[in-house]
């Protein structure tokens, strides 16, 4: 007869299975005899009531903590851990836990999470990226948003870039991140905000990525008076108007690509980047201008990033200065034996300088190395971190270089193609010079470059442009407004962006030129650049037939020419550029996977694409803004390139001064060579006095080619400067190896969120409350989930409430969904949906299990002692018994940093594993570890329990220390935060009154008032902020127990 040590006909009782205390239901009161036996019905969830064995169950009288559950040997499994951790790392608030790992269609590389730690470490929340061309800027930025989104719930993302790279970005968020964003235009961004101002608050349910131009965004002149009413000029009124808050911010994230476009302050780009920054919670700059200590330009982009903190040329300077000392530090930790007297010295000099006087963790640094015993890895890595946090100007910049993060960097080889032009190319090459002279005098803006423009085409391929000019009249393709062929030419042969507005109000006064067909056809004949080019195919075709050559060329009529051509000399080819209607997808697929051996292209249609598989490269023309070429290379010099060497092949023209010139330029600045710096720091205004000079119709040969000579000299001569002040930027930036260590051995240790994890989290839960749900597996590792009735409601329900940024269609219909973004390439078409940490499934299983913690009272809601076994082939331990405990660590002050603390210890001998080690350990045994039953018939509970409370002991010691290091911490951020916050004050408090009094002295009266309420509110939120940085002074923290048990690692057979 069963003996009823409770009453299982009373309803509603917690009851959990014995062998299983993480399974746990409520009896509904039902019990029925069988076979001498009583069985209870449990309810474990929704459509689950199951009849078990009164012997298995045991009631839930209370919330038992760890050390309940250790003295009574109650042990769960290897789930139950999973859980926890699982959970903890999908809560989104682990400090040291990178969301964004693996969460692109990318390969893995160190220094692309770099940029991610600096910004969740900024005091501004702003960053400058000014990593080299090919390293992964967009990548970068894109980490910081996935970053985002997992922590902070972010939805409104704004990405500005140059019209011509809009594409680019869309295609890349799709291809490498699953992710769908929209091309708005300045009128389309006005509506938008309008509607968020008027309904704020649902502005938590307002969701947007968007993609806007440059160009096509930035205010006009005199955007600050009412009566300017063009969709440009009242957006900046509302972006001006609405400045983030704490409370609320019209974006979460906005992206500047190519910012160097925005670091004149005089011009409205910069106006547009001063808004967007104040009007968002978050910015990142992307630039690939390098880190120079006499840059203006450098301190003009950080002075966007953090005007309170580089408000002047000299507060910049004196910041570099100081902060020599911070970097000669970090150098002298660098070394394989640290150098504690430089390290000491280095101190030293850094706490008497005015910018370090009052830190409390420099001094507390120099305490600890003054007492001269030798730093452990674990000692040296805090020391580094410190130093880190404590430089001036790695909080608001980073800069990876190729040299630095690639191990094998792919060498440049160039390949000259000398040429002499025929009789007939010389007579019209020159015919058509002198006449684009002539129209040249005394013109300036659009006209003058149009007739550039036209002079490039000649250059890049005259049989293509006088086809052209004759089929629509020589520049009646100007005259007729046909401004996205000006732009594009603008853009890729000069770097220039192009001004619809200047165009639009300027008539061309052109005459015609005309060939005759029989003069086209003899210069095709008699084309030289094309004999050339044909040649070389063949000759590296008949070495190996499968060689893939990627074109370019920066005017659309010698790509169509080209492809003619080649057709006629049966060499198969395939073009892009900005007017093809096609799929670039689609036609570099084709290129890739068949034999099409050349590929033709523009800069504009190769945006966005990835060339590694090829090392050939041809630039059939020269573009003045030698930027163009380096990011031609950069296509196929980027992350991924196979191949050991490149080769890049451009012509070499003797026979005009022009492309004389042109090839002096690129070989005084070696961009065929090696990769290049800030171009723009470089050439400065020198390329358009050469382009100027020879246009100049009042020059002859001879002295253009004297003038150009002198203006080449002076490029060399500033390229050297540029190249020695990039030597010595180090004194502003340490490059920080053990950041990309640290990042690499986060990878190694699971400390992200990986596929496997999400796969577990989504089985585990429809298991344990929605078991009518199917999940059925599929190849490649994706997963058909068909949600039960009750789950389609729930979920739908919150997605409704919730109104997420990814939308999904899980609660209509079954959907084939993976985890693995490298997979998108092999889905094709259908409606397939990629699960990571903010798909809405995830977001709802989280607030599921949230809303079970705030009903229990606890930190989470699963058992938290288990027990597994692993075989020591999977784990670097020798065999035994391993007691582990983790925490989870809390502080909340200026920032907030959570994370998980671990201690553990062998026990038959009682020797304590390192932090790392215990983190490997448990990674490694969620992987591969199982279940351990009846662990109570293998330990000793009171040897357990008393090493269980040293464990505890040690991790609250440590808790303390980790506290006395945060309280310093936060004591300087809290200084650094409440200077900015009133130099911010006083700086907008300087800006309304200037644009008062101009106002007043105008005579206009009518703006006044608006400008006087937002004075006033400046004055009341910094005082609302101040208050804030006093309460925060007082940092909150908390260390709940999280879970523990045991490891059994048992000997490999």
């Amino acid at each position: 007869m069963t003996d009823l040590s409770w009453d299982p006909s009373q309803a509603n009782q917690l009851v959990r299975m014995r062998n299983n205390p993480g399974k746990q239901g409520k009896t509904t009161g039902k019990v029925v005899g069988s076979a001498g036996r009583l069985l209870v019905e449990v309810d474990f969830g929704p459509n689950e009531k199951k009849l078990r064995k009164f012997e298995q169950l045991e009631p839930v009288v209370k919330i038992e903590g760890i050390q309940d559950l250790l003295r009574k040997g109650s042990y769960g499994s290897l789930s139950d851990l999973r859980r926890i951790l699982i959970y903890e790392k999908v809560k989104g608030q682990l400090t040291n836990i990178l969301y964004s790992m693996e969460s692109s269609n990318t390969q893995f590389y160190p220094h692309q999470f770099k940029p991610v730690l600096k910004f969740l470490d900024s005091p501004v929340g702003r960053l400058l990226i000014a990593d080299e061309v090919g390293l992964g800027k967009t990548i970068e930025a894109t980490f910081i948003w996935k970053e985002l989104q997992a922590r902070q719930d972010a939805r409104r993302l704004l990405i500005l870039c140059p019209a011509m790279l809009r594409e680019k970005w869309k295609a890349d968020l799709q291809n490498r991140f699953s992710v769908d964003a929209e091309l708005i235009n300045a009128q389309g961004l006005r509506d938008k905000v309008k509607r968020m101002l008027q309904n704020r608050s649902m502005q938590s349910n307002s969701s947007f990525i968007h993609i806007a131009s440059l160009e096509g965004t930035r205010p006009p002149k005199r955007w600050i008076e009412p009566e300017t009413t063009s969709p440009r000029a009242e957006l900046a009124r509302l972006l001006d108007q609405n400045p983030a808050t704490d409370e609320f911010s019209i974006f979460d994230l906005v992206i500047i690509d190519e910012a160097h476009y925005l670091r004149n302050q005089e011009t409205s780009n910069n106006t547009l980047g001063q808004l967007l920054r104040d009007a968002s919670r978050h910015l990142v700059l992307l630039t690939a201008t390098p880190i120079q200590i006499s840059n203006v330009n450098l301190f003009q982009l950080l002075h966007l990033v953090s005007p309170e903190d580089f408000e002047y040329q000299q507060i910049f300077e004196d910041m570099i200065r100081a902060n020599r000392h911070i970097i000669n530090a970090q150098n002298a930790l660098e070394q394989s034996e640290p150098d504690t007297y430089s390290l000491l010295e280095s101190l030293s000099e850094a706490r008497s300088n005015q910018y370090f006087r009052a830190n409390s963790r420099l001094a507390n640094l120099e305490g600890e190395v003054r007492k001269g015993d030798a730093p452990d890895l674990e000692k040296i890595i805090q020391w580094r971190q410190t130093l880190e946090s404590c430089s001036l100007l790695g909080q608001f910049m980073t800069r990876s270089r190729k040299r630095d993060v690639l191990e094998n960097r792919v060498k440049r080889s160039p390949q000259p193609l000398t040429i002499s032009f025929s009789l007939i190319e010389k007579q019209i090459y020159n015919h058509i010079s002198h006449q684009i002279r002539k129209l040249a005098r005394d013109q300036t803006g659009i006209a003058l470059f149009s007739l550039i423009v036209r002079q490039r085409q000649m250059a890049s391929c005259m049989v293509a442009a006088l086809r052209e000019w004759k089929a629509k009249g020589i520049l009646r393709q100007y005259v007729n407004t046909d401004n996205e062929s000006l732009a594009e030419n603008l853009w890729e042969d000069l770097g220039i962006l192009f001004d619809e507005e200047e165009a639009s109000e300027y008539q061309y006064p052109f005459s015609e030129i005309d060939f005759s067909d029989e003069d086209l056809e003899q210069l095709k004949t008699n084309d030289s650049k094309y004999q050339e080019l044909i040649k070389l195919l063949r000759k590296e075709l008949s070495r190996n037939p499968k060689e893939k050559f990627v074109l370019f060329a920066y005017f659309r009529g010698t790509l169509e020419y080209l492809r003619e051509r080649l057709e006629e000399d049966r060499i198969s080819s395939c073009i892009i550029h900005g007017g093809i209607a096609s799929s670039k997808d689609s036609i570099l697929k084709l290129f890739k996977d068949t034999n099409i051996s050349v590929l033709l292209s523009s800069e504009v249609g190769s945006e966005g694409i990835d060339l590694q598989f090829c090392r050939f490269l041809i630039n059939y023309d020269l573009p003045w803004n030698p930027m163009r070429v380096e990011q031609r290379i950069g296509r196929l010099d980027r992350l991924g390139q196979t191949a050991n060497r490149i080769s890049i092949i451009h012509y070499v023209i003797n026979d005009t001064v022009e492309e004389r010139i042109l090839n002096k330029l690129y070989d005084r600045i070696d961009v065929f060579r090696e990769s290049i710096g800030d171009l723009e720091e470089i050439l400065g205004d020198k390329t358009e006095t050469l382009i100027l000079d020879l246009l100049n119709p009042d020059l002859s040969e001879h002295e253009r080619e004297v003038r150009a000579n002198l203006t080449l000299a002076a490029i060399e001569t500033k390229k050297r400067e540029q190249d020695r002040l990039e030597q010595e930027a180090g004194n502003m930036m340490a490059f920080g190896e053990y950041i990309l260590n640290e990042i690499t051995q986060s990878r190694q240790q699971g400390r992200w969120l990986r596929p496997a994890d999400l796969k577990y989290f989504i089985d585990d839960f429809f298991q344990l409350y929605y078991p009518e749900t199917t999940i059925t597996s599929k190849q490649n590792g994706f997963i058909e989930i068909s949600l039960s009735s009750q789950a389609r409601i729930d979920l739908r329900l919150f997605c409704d409430k919730r109104r997420l940024a990814t939308p999904t269609r899980l609660q209509v219909a079954p959907i084939t969904c993976f985890f693995d973004p490298k997979e998108v390439e092999s889905m094709g078409k259908g409606g397939f949906e990629f699960l990571d940490s903010t798909h809405p499934l995830i977001q709802w299983i989280r607030d599921e299990y949230e809303k079970k913690v705030k009903d229990a009272g606890v930190s989470h809601p699963f058992h938290s002692v288990s027990a597994l076994e692993v075989s020591n082939e999977h784990v670097n331990c020798i065999p035994g018994t391993y007691l582990y405990v983790i925490h989870l660590w809390e502080f909340q002050g200026i920032r907030t940093e959570t994370r998980l603390a671990f201690e553990a210890v062998r026990v038959e001998d009682k020797s304590r594993l390192l932090n790392n080690d215990i983190e490997a350990l448990l990674d490694k045994a969620l992987v591969y570890g199982s279940p351990k039953p009846n662990v109570i018939n293998f330990v000793n509970q009171d040897e357990i329990f008393k090493l269980y409370e040293e464990c505890e002991e040690r991790l609250q010691l440590d808790f303390l220390k980790f506290g006395d290091a945060f309280e310093q911490e936060n004591t300087d951020r809290c200084n650094v935060q409440e200077q900015s916050i009133r130099a911010y004050t006083n700086r907008k408090i300087r800006d309304l009154r200037e644009r008062i009094e101009k106002l007043q002295l105008e005579g206009k009266l009518r703006p006044i008032p608006a400008f006087e309420g937002q004075l006033k509110r400046v004055q009341q939120d910094c005082e609302v902020n101040l208050k804030k940085i006093d309460q925060k002074r007082k940092y909150q923290d908390k260390n709940p127990e999280l879970a523990a048990g045991l490891i059994f690692i048992t000997q490999a057979s």
